[in-house]
């Protein structure tokens, strides 16, 4: 069985964290800039999920500016998906947010990506609120997820 590494982003990740982003219809499709800029800024991370040193199979990317974190963006590539990559990915970022001492972590995800809504619950995500109309193509609300970090 190959064993799955977690590990901050590098430059040369960014094409692939790219690819896998635009393979995914539910990822935010964020700018290659805003990877190569947020790479190794004190308040944002990116880390990349990839199995022996091969390819990245997944990415997230998060604010960890303040105390409340914010998970921007999470996607896993398709070939890959239902391997517990995301939930690694997750497990890693709740980690380190604990590490870190901050409060909470915060999510948006569209009301119909149930996938991404079950990936939150099952490593301790709670709803706890909606934003009508958030999302533009299509038009749809985000419900907020929030992980309060001194639960486990």
């Amino acid at each position: 069985m190959k064993v799955l590494v977690i590990r901050n982003a590098k430059k040369n990740d960014i094409p692939t964290i790219i690819a896998i982003q635009n393979e995914s219809a539910t990822a935010a499709h964020l700018p290659e800039s805003y990877y190569g800029k947020n790479l190794n800024e004190p308040g944002r991370l990116i880390l990349v999920a990839e199995q022996e040193r091969s390819s990245v199979l997944g990415f997230l990317a998060a604010s960890i500016a303040v105390k409340e974190w914010e998970l921007e963006n999470i996607a896993v590539s398709p070939k890959s998906l239902r391997r517990g990559i995301g939930r690694a990915l997750l497990t890693a970022l709740i980690d380190q947010a604990r590490e870190a001492g901050a409060t909470e972590i915060r999510q948006e995800i569209r009301a119909s990506n149930l996938a991404a809504q079950n990936l939150g619950l099952s490593v301790g995500f709670i709803q706890e609120g909606r934003r009508r109309d958030y999302y533009h193509d299509p038009v749809e609300d985000a419900l907020l997820f929030k992980h309060l970090l001194g639960r486990r």
